[in-house]
């Protein structure tokens, strides 16, 4: 169900961003359309992930935004904090047995 919801939201705001750009005009139609480029993109990009993304281990999802942003914010920290996320799986593994 949710797979349908992201392909019909990204067809929806692509076809909204083409409109957009043959037609639009006023004060906000840039925005609109750079909106509507960018969302539908990412959408139909986790349309076509959906299915891969619904294997993924737990802890990938949420390890992997925050190393993002510890890249973003501090990119000299990134080196100790992969080591340290394959320590974590590790310790998580033996614990589970």
């Amino acid at each position: 169900m949710q797979r349908r919801i992201l392909g019909t939201a990204a067809a929806g705001l692509l076809v909204s961003a083409v409109a957009t750009w043959l037609w639009g005009s006023g004060p906000n139609a840039d925005a609109w359309l750079a909106f509507c480029w960018r969302a539908g993109t990412l959408s139909a990009v986790a349309w076509l992930a959906y299915e891969d993304v619904q294997r993924l281990p737990g802890w990938l999802l949420v390890a992997a935004p925050l190393v993002l942003i510890v890249l973003i914010r501090w990119p000299k920290l990134l080196l100790p904090l992969v080591p340290l996320l394959i320590v974590c799986e590790v310790l998580r593994r033996a614990f589970r047995r």
